[in-house]
Order: structure tokens, then C-alpha cells, then sequence
């Protein structure tokens, strides 16, 4: 029996297409996944081991440490590789098979696909426990390129005059592993958005040692006007811990917009009040955004195809859900058509913080001076050709003016607070909003606020706004969450 360890489920749904095709007497494939399996795997049976690690040793170490303690004394051989395109050094050397052995191992998994993966086994099992099934060398299939099942790449397909177009990169993993339904999903999406789709696979998006990351340079190409993505972070230390270079996404100049992978099934995500793990929040949202990423919703899951003898031994495909894949393409499209309006045309909001809403907290932060941090903002917005009609002569004045508006420091305003409000939105406008909500939600509001819209800054049919409109920019302060004794009681 051969055991293959791996934490890419791309990797075990193409291992289990071609298994059944190898020759009989190789023996028994195993596969397991290490995120889902308690501890180190048994070894009952198992002649040779196979570990494939995305994130390297430490994405599971002490079970990896504990399995190869246990391939050492059961004389089982043990090949361990990384999730890079070149080879991890402390895997190799955890190895117990001759470096070249895992140098080539490697090259058939940086290749991947069924095909290689099933020659790999035929490979090892010659090499290593010297049979003679015969094997064939890597098949190489390009490290990046646009793929002609969705988008524009279908045969036949062209651009419309007047649409955005927006690439979907998404891991090459995906597409080698026949595991691309929710990235046609999200192309179709698009279209119906009023965008054109450009489906782009890519092994990775960090730039190797010269420089050039294939899947960007075929965006530039294109002449794309946004990216979604869920790859992981494409930036780097490599000057130190202030100095995150991300060369490739600043000279393609786009929005990129991160959709966060999640590593389990949409059930599972709507029962969690806290939807992603800590685990897919560090991956697909805290360290993106170093990349100046925009992080847009979740709409792609992880759902079981065929059930497990054992932990871990589950086949896993991905799936999407169309009421986010349809968020997420508008966010796109509004993204992409954003690009090419001029900066005298847009507006902007700075939106100040103000817990608990009171005068003497607007603007709160420990150790930052937000009211200059604002003047500072303007001034830039300003140079980079926004409409800034005017700029407050200091942080004081800029702050002495906001609060003689109004504050949300009470429910209710004078008529002449009324007066200085820098917008209203029509009752009937939040009404339709509000009934889009589940019944839950909208009950669970209404217990705490009443019928809505309630009551708090309503007036004449809307519901008012505080803020200070510069023209192009409206600097203003986050609404408040509630009001009484306990305010904060209440937010919570």
C-alpha cells in the first residue's frame, strides 16, 4: 500500500481519478488529508509514503514529525516535498529516500494533474521499492495561461465594446484537477454583471527570482480593469518587516479583489457565527490585504463527494453559492468601470470612528492623531485631482466644525441641526433594503429598535446624515449602535 499525504484537496480529487487505473499489483493507494486527520497516519500495510505539504513543515509538525519517527522504525520509505514550486530544503532533508528521488517526486507534483500524479506512484514504486511498472517523465502543463472553458476564452468568444473585463485567477491546481464548476460560476456571474470574464490559472502569483509572474503579465496583456482572486499573498519581506513588495500587482495598477478561500462546506460556514476560521481569515484576508487587496465576499466552499473509511480520507471538491458569486461580480464590475471614471468625478467618504458616540470621542484612537490624519488625506485626494472644495486650517478647526453639526450623541436633533445635514435617504429606500434581510435578522433588530426605521434621526419621511461635504469628499462619523444607560451593553 501506498500512503499519500496532502494537504491540497485539488490534489487527492486528481489522486483518486487515476488510482483505479494504475496497475493492480502496485498495490493499494491511501490518501489522507493532515488538516483533517487526528495525528499521524497507521502504517498498517503501508510500503512507501508520500507527503505533500502546502505551507511546509510547519503546516503540520508534530504529526509530520511523529509519522516519520514511526517511517523510520517500520523501515517504511518516506517522500516529503513542500507546495512550492521549488523544492523545500528542510522536506527534502526529512526525506528518507536519496535527494534526487525527491527532486524528481516534486517535479511530477509541481507538474500535476492525474496523469502525473499516477506516473509519480509508477516512478516511486519502480525507484524506491523496485518494481517494474515502467513510468513516464513529468508531462509538463503550463505554469500559468487562460483557460478556454469560461469567459472570453471559449472558443468563438469575443469582447463587447463597452464592458469592463475582469480576469478570474484561480490556483492551476483547480483547473489540472478538473475541480473548476465554481470558477465558471463566477465568470458567468460576471457576464451578467455587464463585465467580460478573462479565466486565468496560475501556480502562484509570487514572483520567482526573476522577477515575472506569468499569470499578471497575461492580465496586462488583456488590458484587464479588475482581478478576483483567492490565491494566497503574492508580497514579501524580502527588504524587511516594512518593506512588503508586491511588484507585480502594482504594475498591473487594477483593483485586485480577494474572495477568502473557506476550508469547509457552506453548512458548516452558515452555522459558525463567526463564518470563516481563524486559519482562513490569516490566509485569505489578514495577509492579502499587505498586497493592497480589496477583500470582497466568500463564495466558494468545500463540499464532501465521497465519504471516508477514516478521518481525512474524505474527497472534497469545490463549490460556489450563487447569491455571493452575483455579489461578488457586481463588486467587480462597479470596481473595474470605477478605474476609468476621472478622480474630479468620484467621491469619497471618510467615515470617523466614535465609540461610544459622544463629542469627546469623535475621531478616538489611541496614538493617532486622526483629525491631522484627515487633513493629511484631503490634502492627498486634492494633488491626485479629486474635488476638494476646501481644507480646514488645522485638525482643531476641522474637529470644532464636525461637532457643531451633529454627533449622534442624543436620538433626537433641533430643527437646526436638521438643517446642517449633509444627506438624508428616504425611509421608503431603507424600508426595501430592510425587507431583504432573513425574518430572523430583521426580528432581532426590531426587538432592540423597534418597527423600523425607528425612530432615531428621522425626520420629514428620511433618515438623516452628520458630516461635512468638501465637494467631491464627505468626511463623517460611523452611526451610532445604540443609546441609554449602557450604549456599549447595547452594541454588543
Amino acid at each position: 500500500m501506498i500512503l499519500f499525504c496532502s494537504n491540497a484537496d485539488t490534489e487527492l480529487l486528481a489522486l483518486r481519478s487515476v488510482v483505479e487505473d494504475l496497475p493492480e499489483d502496485l498495490g493499494p493507494v491511501r490518501w489522507v488529508h493532515p488538516d483533517r486527520s487526528p495525528g499521524a497516519p497507521r502504517l498498517d500495510g503501508v510500503r512507501l509514503v508520500v507527503v505533500r505539504l502546502l505551507g511546509g513543515r510547519s503546516a503540520w509538525e508534530d504529526a509530520f514529525d511523529a509519522l516519520r519517527l514511526a517511517c523510520r522504525e517500520a523501515g517504511v520509505p518516506l517522500v516529503a516535498t513542500g507546495g512550492e514550486a521549488v523544492p523545500d530544503a528542510d522536506l527534502t532533508a526529512a526525506s528518507t529516500v536519496p535527494a534526487g528521488v525527491v527532486r524528481e517526486a516534486h517535479r511530477y507534483l509541481v507538474a500535476g494533474g492525474p496523469a502525473n500524479l499516477g506516473q509519480l506512484l509508477r516512478f516511486l514504486s519502480d525507484t524506491v521499492l523496485l518494481t517494474g511498472f515502467g513510468f513516464e517523465p513529468p508531462s509538463d502543463v503550463p505554469i500559468a495561461g487562460v483557460w478556454d472553458g469560461a469567459g472570453i476564452g471559449r472558443p468563438g468568444a469575443t469582447r463587447h465594446a463597452g464592458r469592463p473585463l475582469v480576469a478570474v485567477v484561480f490556483y492551476r491546481a483547480h483547473l489540472v484537477a478538473g475541480n473548476t464548476t465554481h470558477v465558471i460560476q463566477l465568470c458567468d456571474a460576471l457576464e451578467r454583471a455587464g463585465a467580460d470574464a478573462l479565466a486565468v490559472f496560475a501556480y502562484s502569483l509570487r514572483a520567482p527570482a526573476d522577477g515575472t509572474t506569468p499569470a499578471l503579465d497575461l492580465c496586462q496583456q488583456h488590458g484587464v480593469d479588475a482581478v478576483i482572486t483567492s490565491t494566497l499573498a503574492a508580497g514579501s519581506t524580502a527588504g524587511g518587516h516594512d518593506d512588503w513588495q508586491v511588484p507585480g500587482l502594482e504594475a498591473l495598477d487594477v483593483p485586485v479583489i480577494q474572495s477568502p478561500s473557506s476550508s469547509r462546506s457552506r453548512a458548516a460556514w452558515l452555522a459558525d457565527n463567526f463564518g470563516l476560521t481563524p486559519v482562513d481569515v490569516a490566509s485569505g484576508v489578514a495577509i492579502p490585504e499587505f498586497d493592497g487587496r480589496i477583500v470582497g465576499p466568500t463564495f466558494a466552499f468545500k463540499e464532501t463527494i465521497e465519504d471516508a473509511h477514516a478521518p481525512g480520507e474524505e474527497i472534497v471538491v469545490t463549490r460556489g453559492d450563487p447569491e455571493r458569486a452575483e455579489r461578488l461580480a457586481r463588486l467587480a464590475t462597479r470596481s473595474a468601470r470605477l478605474r476609468h471614471l476621472p478622480a474630479s468625478q468620484k467621491r469619497v467618504a471618510v467615515v470617523m470612528s466614535a465609540y461610544p458616540t459622544q463629542r469627546g470621542r469623535l475621531g478616538n484612537a489611541v496614538g493617532l492623531d486622526t483629525p491631522a490624519s484627515a487633513l493629511v488625506a484631503l490634502g492627498a485626494l486634492r494633488r491626485a485631482g479629486y474635488a476638494v472644495d476646501r481644507i480646514p486650517d488645522s485638525g482643531d478647526a476641522l474637529m470644532a466644525e464636525l461637532a457643531d453639526r451633529f454627533t449622534y450623541d442624543t436620538p433626537a436633533l433641533t430643527a437646526g441641526q436638521r438643517a446642517l445635514a449633509a444627506g438624508a435617504l428616504s425611509t421608503a429606500d431603507y424600508e426595501a433594503w430592510f425587507g431583504t434581510l432573513p425574518a430572523g435578522a430583521r426580528d432581532g433588530i426590531e426587538a432592540v429598535w423597534g418597527p423600523a426605521p425607528g425612530e432615531v434621526y428621522v425626520h420629514d419621511h428620511a433618515l438623516v446624515f452628520p458630516g461635512l461635504d468638501f465637494g467631491g469628499v464627505l468626511l463623517t462619523i460611523q452611526p451610532p449602535r445604540g443609546f441609554g444607560a449602557d450604549p456599549i451593553g447595547t452594541y454588543h
